[in-house]
């Protein structure tokens, strides 16, 4: 499991708000020990499904994208990662953002704006998490996250925070929840000859307690010479279980702050009592 860097939980509360913060200098592409791993993962999708998870491409011309994979690319050769050519998967790769995307541990979107309108031009999704990229591609921002609890005010603001984006160069936020599992493809449709309980997750098991720390570190940066932004999410496993008594309070607080609409939202509204309980057992020693 990759060592994660950051622990959004110490704020103590779960907040649901914009979190962009400039981060000039910073790399993009974090690649560590789990390279194999996620590499793993993004080959198993592709030849499950390519479609399912790298929907066509909408409203994005082919230059456009050329030039979104040559910045990406630049970027990756600047942070010292080499592109990998041999990708173990029986599936061609589409296009050349496809076979970028599975040289990266991120996964990856292309953001454009036209006039008053912007939408998800293109993603390559290898981990979803319990949403589907396919229903997604095509949408604004506002369309898009329409079963995000409390996203109104962000919402509003979207396409102010998209000029933005244009404007202040590389910024970053993190996004988290807990899982009951640490597996990165949560798509909500399953991979054929697999149930659908045997798939969903989100089943806190008294008995047999397993509880992760989903985080995602997400950046957003522009495309020069476009009016696309590049969004990238890498996904990181915390084990709870190993974290100090500290974090699982402050994990155990954040989810004290979760209404009912995020709880649910999150598939943790049934579960939210025993992983409190298991929580406490550990810091109220």
């Amino acid at each position: 499991m990759s060592h994660c860097p950051y622990s959004p939980w110490n704020t103590r509360r779960f907040i649901v708000g914009v979190g962009l913060k400039s981060i000039p200098g910073q790399k993009i592409f974090l690649q560590d020990e789990e390279w194999a791993h996620y590499r793993g993962n993004k080959a198993n999708v592709r030849n499950e499904n390519l479609a399912k998870y790298y929907p066509a491409n909408v409203g994005l011309t082919e230059q456009e994208l050329s030039d979104s994979v040559a910045c990406l690319r630049s970027i990756a050769s600047q942070e010292g990662i080499a592109e990998a050519t041999l990708l173990p998967s029986e599936v061609p790769f589409r296009d050349e953002f496809d076979k970028f995307c599975c040289s990266v541990q991120e996964d990856i979107s292309i953001w454009k704006k036209e006039g008053e309108r912007e939408w998800l031009a293109a993603i390559h999704l290898a981990a979803p998490n319990h949403w589907a990229p396919e229903d997604k591609i095509g949408k604004s921002f506002t369309d898009s996250h329409i079963p995000v609890p409390k996203i109104a005010p962000i919402s509003q603001i979207a396409g102010k925070l998209f000029q933005q984006g244009l404007e202040r160069g590389l910024q970053e936020r993190l996004a988290w929840g807990v899982a009951t599992d640490n597996r990165l493809n949560h798509h909500p449709s399953p991979p054929p000859g697999i149930m659908l309980e045997d798939w969903h997750g989100r089943s806190f098991d008294v008995e047999h307690p397993k509880l992760f720390a989903r985080v995602e570190r997400q950046t957003l940066f522009p495309v020069p010479g476009h009016s696309l932004l590049i969004f990238t999410i890498r996904t990181f496993f915390v084990d709870v279980a190993t974290l100090p008594s500290v974090d699982k309070q402050q994990i155990s607080q954040c989810m004290d702050s979760m209404d009912e609409d995020i709880l649910r939202y999150k598939g943790l509204l049934l579960d939210k009592s025993p992983i409190q309980n298991w929580l406490q057992s550990y810091f109220n020693l």
